[in-house]
């Protein structure tokens, strides 16, 4: 699972889908209707989508540029660091552009350790346990700071488009 941190975006009532096989946009169209057609003509001639699937997006009216996807272990690190400790299994909120911008900002001046954490096999064979070995992955050393850095650019743009960042 995972947690994408991104600007708050309003639907245009456009849509779109992507075929990476061919790496064709197909749309925008007005109307989830419109691009149903779209997508089975694409199909048609295209045998990757065909076996695999095309789906439509709904268009907003932001970039995704600047999205964060984390995993939620990393994403409640994070939030930890920014003074927004979730609620146990709850990993969604909003908070104005300003806000977040200011918690970044003091999560980036804060002296944390940054020097990761080594991967590590937590349970299975090699610890005498029965079932499938699992394995953390860890930390690279720096991950963090690339993440608030990362974070300091989204809340740049909700501030300067007068927009909430939202995570979920």
């Amino acid at each position: 699972m995972s947690v994408t941190f991104t600007l708050e975006g309003n639907f245009t009532g456009d849509f779109t889908a992507h075929c990476y096989e061919g790496d064709v946009t197909l749309g925008p169209v007005t109307g989830h209707e419109a691009i149903l057609p779209v997508l089975d003509a694409h199909k048609a001639e295209c045998s990757e989508c065909a076996a695999y699937g095309i789906y439509a997006h709904a268009v907003m009216d932001v970039s995704d540029d600047f999205d964060l996807n984390v995993a939620n272990t990393n994403a409640r690190i994070l939030l930890d660091a920014l003074g927004l400790t979730p609620e146990e299994g709850d990993l969604s909120g909003a908070l104005s552009g300003e806000d977040f911008l200011g918690r970044v900002l003091l999560a980036i001046a804060a002296d944390r350790d940054d020097s990761g954490v080594n991967s590590a096999v937590i349970g299975g064979k090699e610890l005498g346990q029965s079932g499938a070995t699992m394995i953390d992955c860890g930390v690279r050393p720096g991950y963090f700071a690339d993440r608030f850095g990362a974070l300091h650019a989204l809340a740049l743009e909700a501030v300067r488009i007068g927009r909430d960042v939202q995570w979920a």
